[in-house]
């Protein structure tokens, strides 16, 4: 019988689209996307790119969502396309004609490197990637589901494919291009049930801590997720950490919270403006805070349903058997809760 709960390798029926969450009662629910974070620190860029078959918010339309923080500020992109213009592969997608996403399996099975070629408008990346660290996900089944229900046939899934890969290539903003190299994070999300905003009390996702960070050679990534009270406010809170290309913790005691927030004074909307982390396993404790963050975005998902996007400095300590490690690096977290967890003192 499959384990809930548990860290296994990614296989290839976690890279592929799930399309068979697209029938069915729950069909107009479908969402499926790569979500790609490149931190080029050196050249002054971190960008954030979703791929998604269905519009997030709400549309049939397959997607492309560009959020850059550059030098000059934040710039943000979105592009929609025909439903026939989304053409799936075992490991990739094409979006019309000059938008991919070709990825690589290992002869393991596991993902090896990516190659993604992507228009929005006046902005077009072209960004090849290698792994250093291959992903997880959190369940013994195939696909790794973080939830499903066998009857009603509804799913939520989210695994990191590669937490860590060497990435470089170029970012072109209007009529400037700029060759970049870096470090970078693919993921994959789905899901065919509500997620959040406006979704109401029977949303699968209403709080969220979530994101990963490069300090060094450790890689990081985390979540402390809370379903809504129709599921029984359930927490969802693994963590794993990787020296080099190694998983050396991986728990699921873990706790991500705010310390403290502030108000955007140009939306009125709360952010976390310090996050801390921490996790155990008994042989290793992992402390971090998330300091000095720039938003690359800030929306209100729906009345009184908040979303914060953010890179920043990591301050962790690492203990184990007794020796303590301070290590430094970059992060990018997001911060997400629906208005019954964060009250509006107005309404």
């Amino acid at each position: 019988m499959a384990r809930e709960y548990t860290f296994r390798k990614i296989t290839p029926n976690e890279v592929r689209w799930q399309t068979e969450l697209g029938e069915g009662e729950n069909a107009d629910q479908y969402r499926d996307w790569f979500y790609f974070d490149g931190h080029f620190d050196e050249q002054g860029y971190q960008c954030t790119i979703a791929l998604s078959n269905r519009e997030f918010f709400g549309g049939p339309q397959p997607e492309i969502r560009m959020d850059f923080l550059t030098p000059g500020g934040p710039v943000h992109r979105i592009e929609l396309f025909t439903i026939g213009a989304f053409k799936p592969e075992p490991f990739g997608a094409s979006w019309g004609s000059t938008n991919t996403f070709e990825g690589k399996l290992a002869p393991n099975g596991q993902p090896e490197s990516y190659h993604m070629k992507v228009f929005a408008g006046d902005i077009n990346v072209d960004f090849t990637c290698r792994a250093v660290v291959t992903g997880v996900k959190f369940i013994d089944a195939e696909p790794g589901y973080t939830y499903y229900h066998p009857v009603k046939k509804m799913a939520l899934g989210w695994w990191p494919l590669i937490p860590r890969a060497e990435a470089e290539g170029t970012i072109t903003i209007g009529s400037k291009t700029v060759k970049v190299k870096g470090l970078a994070y693919l993921e994959r999300q789905l899901a065919c049930m509500p997620l959040g905003g406006g979704a109401g009390e029977r949303t699968g996702q209403a709080l969220w801590c979530w994101g990963h960070f490069f300090a060094g050679d450790y890689t990081a990534l985390w979540t402390d997720s809370a379903a809504s009270e129709h599921y029984g406010y359930s927490h969802f809170t693994p963590f794993v950490l990787w020296k080099g290309s190694i998983p050396i913790m991986s728990t699921y005691q873990f706790a991500g919270y705010v310390e403290k927030f502030a108000i955007n004074p140009e939306n009125g909307f709360p952010y976390p403006l310090v996050e801390s982390i921490k996790a155990s396993d008994g042989n290793w404790e992992v402390a971090a805070q998330l300091v000095n963050g720039s938003k690359i975005m800030h929306i209100e998902l729906a009345p009184q349903a908040w979303y914060s996007r953010m890179y920043s400095d990591v301050n962790m300590q690492i203990k184990h058997w007794g020796e303590v490690e301070h290590v430094k690096g970059r992060s990018l977290h997001e911060w997400g809760c629906t208005g019954a967890w964060f009250p509006d003192k107005n309404k």
